[in-house]
């Protein structure tokens, strides 16, 4: 069964899992651009609705192919639970009304050449090649967060400028989405601590090998929040940066882990950013899913001039310093000392 078949499988099938009161509910599918990915979105809509949640198709296909024991049942039961249990309780009001939702912004960073489309119709801010988008939190509970993501047409409907959102969710978004930042191995311990019962004695080795291969790697340290979900962000809240530098002592590289966290890793002069940025492609190809990569390249932070850049713009910026350095020096000595001349005046009696 190809993909559109497994659509209008789901289409023509999905009502009689339903329960009666959704008997006159409207099904419809629609082509999504959302961050990062692209995919065919179901709704069943009762009537009065403003909202339904928009289930994924591409996502539960890919689930159907690649286990053998799943039928359509199986995914049509699964999509009628999803309508079932999850309904959207929003206040439409409050959405549209800027005041309401000024304090529940918060950021996302993700790909600008992946999301170019996307951002063509959204307020958003490029960081080199990374772009800053802007969504408000509907709802949190222990189910996760449901947000909505800013576009064009609401930014217009909420009357402000790109620049006021932007400058609201900076600072907003710290008591939204919690920063947190910890080191990659008090982040292993916590995971071996969480599940050591649940190991088998197999796997508790290999995660015990893990922590010690981790205690002889560089420090890295991970920046993401507390939700550990789309936490990439954090690195350009207010100050971020700078409070890092101020903790480490020292410039730093930043490496773009996923969409959900960055890593850090201080500039001591011995690491090859050339070696770091092979390894985000490494890292990206073999394990980050297409839909929660940043990009493969890797950034610095210069705590001096306090600037955030790629990692190779900081090395030319750096040898043109010690250029015009070396350049202003050598004119220096090149220049002959120069006594002062004093003018003879020849005096009458």
């Amino acid at each position: 069964m190809n993909f559109n078949e497994f659509v209008s499988e789901v289409k023509d099938n999905i009502k009689l899992f339903l329960p009666e009161e959704y008997e006159n509910v409207e099904v419809s599918t629609m082509e999504c651009q959302q961050l990062n990915r692209a995919y065919t979105g179901l709704m069943v809509r009762k009537e009065g609705e403003m909202l339904t949640p928009t289930i994924n198709l591409n996502q539960l296909y890919e689930a159907y192919k690649a286990q053998p024991g799943v039928t359509m049942e199986t995914v049509c039961r699964k999509i009628a639970d999803i309508v079932i249990e999850a309904p959207i309780q929003v206040d439409l009001k409050a959405i549209f009304n800027y005041e309401d939702v000024k304090d529940k912004l918060f950021i996302r960073v993700s790909s600008a050449e992946a999301n170019k489309e996307v951002l063509e119709n959204a307020p958003h801010q490029l960081k080199e090649d990374l772009a800053i988008t802007y969504h408000v939190a509907v709802d949190k509970d222990e189910n996760g967060l449901s947000s909505m993501f800013i576009k064009n047409d609401l930014l217009e409907q909420y009357g402000i400028s790109a620049e006021q959102l932007h400058e609201d969710a900076m600072k907003s978004s710290p008591r939204v989405m919690v920063p947190e930042v910890s080191s990659i191995g008090a982040l292993i311990d916590e995971m071996y601590q969480k599940n050591i019962l649940m190991l088998t004695p197999d796997e508790r080795e290999m995660l015990q090998e893990t922590l010690q291969e981790s205690s002889e790697m560089p420090t890295f340290f991970v920046v993401t929040n507390t939700e550990r979900v789309d936490g990439a962000g954090v690195i350009f809240y207010p100050e971020f940066m700078d409070n890092m530098g101020e903790l480490l002592g020292n410039d730093f590289f930043i490496l773009p882990s996923s969409i959900h966290e960055m890593l850090i890793l201080p500039d001591d002069g011995q690491v090859d950013a050339e070696m770091l940025r092979d390894m985000v492609k490494e890292v990206n190809a073999t394990q980050v899913a297409p839909a929660e990569r940043l990009t493969n390249d890797v950034y610095h932070f210069d705590t001096k001039d306090h600037v955030f850049e790629k990692a190779d713009r900081f090395t030319e910026r750096q040898k043109e310093k010690e250029a015009q350095a070396a350049k202003t020096e050598k004119a220096g000595k090149e220049q002959p000392d120069q006594k002062p001349k004093t003018k003879k005046h020849d005096m009458e009696l």
